[in-house]
């Protein structure tokens, strides 16, 4: 462990009240006061004292975390991220500094690097460069630094095997992808009209995150397939939309394709609530959620505040929640039971839908409609960890 400077809160009420003690033989015989004199004095000495040793206390050996997110500016990473600091501030085991890589290779690690050259004891990274991750891995392997995966791409087995101190805190993309198919298979069959060119098919528009992303290829493809396994027939409409879970790009990626199929999209299958917002905003431009009832299918996941809204407005038909919240807690427990020699299991994680694999920790989604929208609550505030 490094040392690191902390705040210490000073006695010097318990100083202060001593010395005040001292002064209540004035007044008195001057045998009196010379006693006084001389427990004031040692009074102070013993305030200098205490005040010296507290300060003394100041560096103490404190885990320093290096937090890398792939993007500040995403809703979900910007509550996670948030959500992190505040349990650490308010635990006070471990400090946490962190960078915004501006969803740009380059400049994460170039966050990474830094992170190493003050000797963190942990890093954490929201892995964007997910070509790299062998020579991620073996990077913090030779630092010698615990490696927390969070929120993306797990390492392999192989590297789990050569570095006892990696570890990966995401949730199981495979049920966000189910999630969303399921929902549009149940309104689709309950509503004949869902069908809006009326060829028998479900016409849909993909709208994926960063290219190669696990998230994004987990969601798209078991959405579809939960689609096609119920024997709905699909037909996928633009080709794969990559928007790296920008609403503004969603939304301008949406908006071309209206102009020569806006008779024909039945649902946007969206990688996460800021995109399936941009694709929102495009139908709203094309006339659709408007009074004479047309409107598209829009699927995502996060569960953010803001795709929660769209959920009870009516826009957005169904989101997986993915806690940012209990991201933010199962990366500092990871953290916090390492640094105290402890062994990372389900039970001592102590997390409500959290389970642990080896050195994997996997967070469950839940599914998010108009029925259960208030479930979907949650507080950056909250750091109760245990």
């Amino acid at each position: 462990m490094k040392k690191r400077l902390v705040s210490v809160l000073m006695s010097v009420t318990m100083a202060a009240s001593l010395l005040a003690g001292c002064g209540s033989g004035a007044g008195g015989s001057s045998a009196v006061a010379n006693t006084g004199d001389t427990a004031a004095s040692d009074a102070s000495s013993q305030a200098e004292a205490t005040v010296e040793a507290e300060e003394e206390t100041a560096a103490v050996d404190i885990p320093l975390a290096g937090a890398c997110w792939y993007n500040f500016a995403d809703t979900f990473i910007s509550n996670a991220r948030q959500s992190l600091l505040n349990i650490a501030a308010a635990d006070g085991a471990i400090a946490v500094e962190d960078a915004d890589s501006q969803n740009d290779t380059a400049t994460q690690t170039n966050n990474m690097n830094n992170m190493f050259s003050k000797d963190v004891d942990y890093l954490i990274l929201n892995n964007i460069n997910t070509g790299a991750i062998d020579d991620i891995c073996n990077q913090i392997l030779e630092q010698g630094t615990y490696g927390i995966f969070a929120n993306t791409d797990s390492p392999s087995d192989e590297n789990f095997e050569k570095n006892e101190k990696l570890y990966s805190v995401s949730s199981v993309a495979t049920q966000s992808g189910d999630i969303m198919g399921e929902a549009i298979v149940e309104y689709w069959k309950a509503n004949p009209d869902a069908d809006r060119n009326g060829n028998g098919k479900l016409d849909y528009i993909m709208l994926l995150g960063i290219q190669g992303h696990y998230d994004t290829t987990v969601r798209s493809q078991y959405s579809v397939q939960k689609i096609v396994d119920s024997g709905i027939e699909v037909n996928q409409i633009g080709g794969d939309l990559v928007c790296e879970y920008s609403r503004a790009k969603a939304q301008e990626a949406v908006a071309a394709l209206l102009a020569n199929y806006s008779d024909d999209i039945d649902a946007i299958i969206a990688c996460n609530d800021d995109m399936a917002l941009g694709g929102i905003e495009a139908l709203k431009a094309g006339g659709f959620f408007g009074e004479d009832g047309k409107k598209v299918l829009v699927a995502g996941v996060d569960a953010t505040a803001v795709g929660c809204d769209a959920v009870r407005e009516g826009t957005l038909l169904v989101t997986a929640l993915n806690n940012p919240i209990t991201l933010a807690k199962a990366t500092y427990k990871v953290m916090k039971l390492t640094s105290e020699g402890k062994e990372v299991t389900t039970e001592s994680m102590g997390l409500d839908g959290v389970t642990v694999e080896g050195r994997r920790v996997w967070i469950d989604y839940k599914a998010i409609t108009k029925d259960n929208v208030d479930e979907a609550n949650y507080d950056i505030n909250d750091t109760v960890i245990e």
